[in-house]
């Protein structure tokens, strides 16, 4: 009897821990440049992002503001413009988090909501993931083509994330999944891959890195979710049927 009451006890412990993960959402209230810039889960005002600025050609050439952008309402925007009027020259932005949950463990999911307008030939807009040595795995567009969107991680560098077209002046959902030790998949509008990382994935930037006039990005609702346990009930239930089955064999013996 002991051993069936240890048995049923361990398996209660090892379901508990199985679905103790927390899910993370945060939808932004204001300038990403400003604190606190959202709400969390709870709808309680935090700070999450920190930005950085690189000035233009010629002055600042780099803004950021809160409103609605790219058919994102409540969104954070990132803006780019050439101070001396000539394209390629403006600033860029970078706005930064650290997951305050720490590093995304195998089964977690992070996705944001991201738009953009114009790019200038040689420049970048997009969203990397970070690690502790900088970018470890990036989602982007270049300006002047060819059209469509890139990645590049641990195993890559600029390979193609798929079909899907420039999307100017709209916006799609951006889903970086863990799947193992140093892999992942990811999701960005109709565009899929998997790959590779090394170290772990400690942070995000979602940067708009020397654009043209007319090239704001927003970005919005950034949410780290583990994918969904088995629930206790019905772990329990599946313990109850093979606790069942170990006591009739006992019996036969």
């Amino acid at each position: 009897m002991k051993k069936v009451s240890l048995f049923f006890f361990s398996f209660i412990n090892a379901a508990s821990l199985a679905i103790a993960a927390d899910n993370v959402s945060y939808t932004a209230t204001g300038d990403p440049n400003l604190a606190p810039d959202g709400v969390d889960q709870n709808s309680s005002p935090v700070d999450v992002w920190t930005l950085t600025f690189t000035s233009g050609v010629g002055g600042t050439g780099y803004g950021t503001y809160f409103g609605t952008s790219e058919d994102l309402a409540n969104a954070w925007v990132e803006y780019s413009y050439p101070p001396d009027g000539t394209a390629g020259d403006g600033g860029s932005d970078d706005a930064i988090t650290t997951f305050t949950g720490g590093a995304l463990a195998i089964g977690q999911t992070v996705s944001i909501n991201f738009g953009m307008g114009a790019t200038d030939p040689g420049k970048e807009v997009g969203v990397s993931l970070l690690n502790d040595s900088g970018n470890a795995i990036t989602f982007y567009i270049p300006g002047a083509g060819p059209g469509n969107y890139f990645y590049s991680d641990a195993g890559v560098t600029g390979a193609s994330a798929g079909s899907m077209g420039y999307v100017y002046q709209g916006n799609f959902n951006i889903a970086f999944t863990v799947t193992g030790a140093g892999t992942y998949s990811a999701v960005a509008g109709s565009d899929s891959w998997t790959g590779t990382f090394s170290g772990s994935l400690i942070g995000m930037d979602v940067f708009n890195h020397g654009a043209g006039n007319g090239s704001d990005v927003s970005f919005n609702n950034l949410i780290i979710a583990t994918v969904p346990e088995p629930s206790t009930w019905a772990m329990l239930a599946a313990g109850g049927m093979m606790l069942l089955g170990f006591r009739r064999s006992f019996r036969r013996a």
